[in-house]
């Protein structure tokens, strides 16, 4: 046998084994992670209560979705970021009689039924989580995830809110006006198309485009009275501006008043019909406050 075929034969039985050890899962040599939570429990979640500090964060699944605290529609993205991260949670070292500081507690509860109550906390840089519960912790990490997973539980009640605050489009918006100083400006539907300021615009896309900003329209951020004293004051102010829409899907218009922007802040607080506060990216701010023809 030539010293060629020896090489190719020893090629091909590498080839084979590499192969082998690929297919065969070479993997499940290495002792698998642990789950901190099992995932048939997780699929049928149906609450979550989280307390930190002074504020207190229940989402709760009804018949209309997930609620925050009783009150408001839950951000849909946000609570299956929350599952998704804890499908995920991987057990690391236990710790016994944990003795350190406590930043809070969660409690998950399954099938409207069984409740799992565990405490949270972190080392001192915050870059581990542990997992209290009957006074032993287990240090917890999600691979991939980069950011501390106790970060998750301290959210803000107001970082849970369906930050949705109009969805409509040029197919279903059939009036709009912006007040503003010197500058005000009204569209209109009429009878086939919009009209800008009572006169047909010379390119229909320009009309299309602005009006198909408010599909799926969002806030930054929903904000709650007394969380920012500084954006509180500014309600004792003229706005800047006041947006109104008239939808076909909606029986009454939405209005929106947006006001200036504090010194180097690149969001305005806005409030809607219903009193509700929010902010909006200035930039953002900036493209719907102006005339869509100049």
């Amino acid at each position: 046998m030539s010293k060629s075929t020896k090489y190719l034969i020893a090629i091909a039985l590498l080839l084979v084994a590499n192969l082998w050890l690929f297919f065969s899962g070479e993997s499940s040599a290495t002792p698998k992670a642990e789950k901190y939570f099992l995932a048939e429990d997780l699929d049928g979640i149906s609450r979550f209560l989280f307390v930190l500090d002074q504020d207190t964060v229940k989402l709760e699944q009804t018949g209309e979705g997930w609620m925050l605290n009783n009150q408001y529609p839950a951000d849909e993205g946000f609570v299956n970021t929350l599952i998704s991260v804890l499908e995920r949670v991987e057990v690391g070292r236990t710790i016994d009689e944990w003795n350190g500081d406590v930043l809070g507690s969660a409690e998950v509860e399954f099938d409207f039924n069984s409740r799992y109550r565990f405490q949270f906390a972190t080392n001192p840089t915050k870059t581990k989580t542990y997992f209290i519960s009957e006074g032993d912790a287990k240090e917890v990490a999600v691979p991939g995830y980069r950011d501390n997973v106790a970060d998750i539980f301290a959210l803000h009640p107001d970082q849970w809110r369906d930050r949705l605050i109009i969805d409509g489009s040029w197919r279903t918006i059939q009036k709009l006006n912006v007040e503003k100083k010197n500058d005000d400006f009204e569209i209109k539907f009429d009878d086939t198309f919009f009209l800008v300021d009572g006169q047909a615009p010379s390119d229909s896309s320009v009309v299309v485009n602005y009006l198909n900003q408010f599909q799926q329209f969002q806030a930054n951020e929903m904000v709650s009275p007394g969380r920012f004293p500084q954006l509180d004051s500014l309600l004792e102010t003229e706005p800047m501006a006041t947006l109104s829409i008239e939808d076909i899907k909606h029986e009454s218009p939405f209005t929106l008043q947006i006001y200036p922007n504090l010194e180097n802040q690149g969001f305005h607080l806005a409030v809607d019909g219903d009193g509700q506060r929010m902010v909006l990216d200035a930039r953002r701010v900036q493209r719907i406050l102006s005339h869509p023809l100049n």
